[in-house]
């Protein structure tokens, strides 16, 4: 296990003084890339063949966030690889060790010019593989319809990254923002379930749909393709 500690800044919080999802998973991309770096399997390592790490699927099963000034830990460990699938879980801990947050994901290894999945990206090399009893799942495919079209948005300059792609954490964003302050008031996330099915650009217009739910379904598309999908459920406070 790999684990590196953090407190939460008022750059880092909503107006209910709890992290922000999406700068939560920052950190949790922070902790990933530092202990990719440790084993060797990380950015530069991967750069001298033009490779890079994409995450496909990620769900969160949240207990509670940490709240402003809090001290918390994110660990994080690989699972077995099943064929191009890399599985990466992450917990996120308070200072007295107990569980806020469980995370599991699915990575693949792409060539960083014709975005395409490599096979066997580290030959016959053995990885790492580690459990947790406070593993989850690993996420499965976003189902269900959602029809009701709530906002166009257009990807923007701040919040892209390399080559123009939006950093994918701006998506969950892109999700929760679908809802005012006094609807996240008034209701707090139990689980978040993201697929990320083709790289938003910047300067991209993104048709966000909803199916109006508690347990709500938001499918991004662009030009009509998928970009990604989602499944939130909230529950009130």
């Amino acid at each position: 296990m790999f684990e590196e500690k953090f407190m939460v800044t008022s750059n880092d919080v909503d107006k209910n003084l709890e992290i922000r999802l999406s700068n939560l998973t920052r950190y949790m991309q922070q902790v990933a890339t530092d202990h990719a770096n440790k084993i060797h399997i990380g950015h530069n390592d991967l750069a001298k063949d033009r490779l890079v790490w994409v995450v496909i699927r990620t769900h969160l099963d949240i207990k509670r966030l940490p709240k402003m000034d809090e001290i918390f830990y994110v660990s994080t460990h690989p699972g077995k690889a099943k064929m191009f699938l890399y599985p990466r879980y992450f917990q996120v801990y308070d200072k007295h060790h107990n569980l806020l947050v469980s995370v599991s994901s699915t990575w693949v290894v792409i060539n960083y010019d014709t975005r395409k999945v490599i096979m066997h990206p580290f030959d016959d090399r053995k990885l790492p593989e580690e459990s947790s009893k406070e593993d989850i799942e690993l996420p499965e495919k976003v189902i269900g319809e959602a029809t009701n079209l709530e906002e166009i948005r257009k990807a923007i300059y701040s919040e892209g990254e390399m080559k123009g792609h939006i950093n994918n954490t701006r998506y969950i964003d892109y999700v929760l923002d679908l809802h005012d302050s006094s609807f996240h008031e008034k209701h707090a996330i139990k689980s978040f379930l993201i697929n990320f099915d083709k790289e938003i650009m910047e300067g991209d217009k993104i048709e966000l749909f909803s199916n109006g739910e508690l347990t709500e379904i938001v499918h991004g598309k662009v030009d009509g393709q998928p970009s990604f999908s989602a499944k939130v459920e909230y529950i009130e406070r």
